[in-house]
């Protein structure tokens, strides 16, 4: 992806467990942050 490219639609569970798809949240303001995995250079 490049900056500004629309995100495919998907889903994964919250912190509680329970499913978040990006479709339920159009129309609201959200950020996707990406990191590498924790304890690894970069």
């Amino acid at each position: 992806m490049k900056v500004n490219d629309k995100a495919p639609d998907f889903t994964l569970q919250d912190e509680n467990g329970n499913e978040v798809a990006l479709k339920d949240l159009r129309g609201k303001t959200v950020v996707l942050f990406f990191y590498p995995r924790a304890s690894t250079p970069g």
